[in-house]
């Protein structure tokens, strides 16, 4: 989960498809978490 929470912090190209995810250094760590918690959880 610790890599996936950087990757949605600091964002990038090739990891969720073609289109790159920008960085979200803006958003709290813990509002990172959930948003991985979400993405794990496939719905």
């Amino acid at each position: 989960m610790n890599k996936l929470h950087k990757k949605v912090k600091v964002g990038g190209a090739g990891v969720w498809g073609a289109i790159p995810m920008p960085p979200h250094a803006h958003v709290s760590d813990g509002d990172i978490d959930v948003m991985v918690k979400w993405m794990l959880t496939g719905k």
